[in-house]
């Protein structure tokens, strides 16, 4: 039997009773006949556009050009004509400047043999400029380029592959470890490389027996030395914070200046640009919620409307009360079907009105749920008060600057005070 850690203050049990797992196989979304693709899809400034309208562009070709170290290149998902460069809104960074590709010609790499490189013989320089020049950022908000990341941890303790979803319905990670687990060690060892952590940890949610049993098979059988961690179902299990202090049990303490977290996504982005000099143009993406009829995990072209998605899993069985990008807890809603799927985007849901429970705001009645359950040891109730009555410097003195925004404090209280979007 395996023991299972966790952190100690805080969080909530949440329930993952969902009629699929992330160990179903993972479809292929049809190729999208019209790519949207925003020239921001990570944190730090907009890729300049490269293109204009009327062009034809190969499938990944450069159509946004990064100009400094905390921005990222952009390229096509798809062959076809530049239709138009436009402003679009997305759900975290606002108005962006968008290029539409209309489908057209044949695709360079879809369907074809790929060359395969080894890395191994590469330096260090050349896999730092490869990886910067197939736009590989970290595959999750905020997206940081993950040459920015590497830089900033040039002496790193801890490499952590984060394999833990603790948020209900999303299933990409887990679903992506099981299809394609060896490419992400490999990517994971490349970053060994790149990183030369003293310490190299995977964790994983605690599940089915024989399930932990295949993962230690195939960390075992990888030739990537790592210790294999367990840590029970529980939200936010996943965030760093939470990770540090199940990982730092026994060793030297685990921060963010010492340790190099990645999904795997973002290793199996790094495998494929190393091995098969192919950039980011591909995201795999949960489609669930109880509006959903057959909630699936999809390999989805970059610029996909997200109402192609939802069609492709079978369309609406119910009005969805909101609609949102990533999880339940920390997503963001969108506003739109044809919203386009970014490097970013891990999951889309569609929720129902039994699924958001929303009612009336009322006022604080001081029950203390709050505070039980922020992870981060704050009093959410207080410091909604001091935010209430725009005492903003007594908010941050009281550790607003460390509240993760994780939606913890707001999930249990009973007054539905928005306490979240306040913080």
């Amino acid at each position: 039997m395996i023991h299972a850690k966790t952190f100690r203050h805080g969080g909530l049990r949440l329930a993952q009773d969902l009629p699929w797992t992330g160990g179903l196989p993972i479809d292929n979304a049809f190729l999208p006949v019209t790519a949207l693709i925003p020239l921001k899809q990570h944190a730090g400034p907009a890729a300049r556009c490269v293109v204009q309208k009327g062009d034809f562009v190969r499938e990944g070709a450069m159509i946004g050009k990064s100009e400094r170290g905390d921005s990222a290149h952009i390229h096509a998902p798809i062959p076809g004509i530049i239709r138009d460069i436009r402003r679009i809104r997305t759900a975290s960074d606002g108005p962006v400047e968008a290029v539409e590709i209309s489908l057209q010609g044949s695709f360079d790499r879809l369907g074809k043999r790929a060359e395969r490189y080894i890395w191994s013989s590469m330096s260090r320089a050349d896999m730092f400029q490869t990886l910067r020049d197939r736009g590989v950022v970290e595959m999750e908000e905020p997206g940081r380029p993950l040459g920015e990341m590497i830089a900033s941890h040039e002496r790193c303790s801890f490499l952590v592959l984060n394999c833990v979803e603790s948020e209900p319905y999303i299933r990409t990670e887990g679903a992506l470890m099981s299809a394609r687990g060896k490419e992400i060690l490999d990517g994971l060892a490349i970053l060994q490389k790149l990183v030369s952590p003293e310490h190299t940890a995977a964790v994983f949610d605690v599940r089915e027996e024989s399930e932990r049993a295949s993962i230690l098979g195939l960390l075992g059988a990888s030739e990537t030395s790592m210790e294999a961690c367990f840590t029970e179902p529980r939200y936010p299990q996943d965030m760093p914070n939470q990770l540090f202090a199940v990982l730092g049990s026994g060793k030297a303490v685990i921060s963010p200046a010492n340790a190099f977290i990645v999904r795997p996504s973002t290793a199996l982005a790094v495998y494929e640009a190393l091995v098969f000099a192919k950039p980011v143009m591909e995201r795999y993406v949960t489609v669930a919620g109880g509006a959903i009829k057959h909630p699936s995990v999809l390999k989805t072209r970059i610029g996909t409307s997200i109402g192609d998605l939802i069609e492709e899993c079978g369309g609406f069985v119910d009005s969805p009360e909101k609609l949102v990008v990533g999880g339940p807890l920390r997503g963001q809603p969108v506003f739109s079907l044809d919203s386009p799927i970014t490097k970013l985007t891990g999951g889309i849901l569609a929720l129902t009105r039994e699924e958001t429970n929303r009612s009336r705001t009322e006022a604080c009645i001081r029950c203390g749920r709050c505070l039980e359950v922020c992870p981060e040891r704050l009093a959410p109730c207080e410091l909604f008060r001091f935010i209430e009555k725009r005492r903003y410097e007594e908010a941050m003195a009281n550790g607003l600057a460390n509240c993760t925004c994780c939606g913890a404090c707001g999930y249990v209280c009973p007054s539905r005070i928005h306490l979240v979007e306040a913080f």
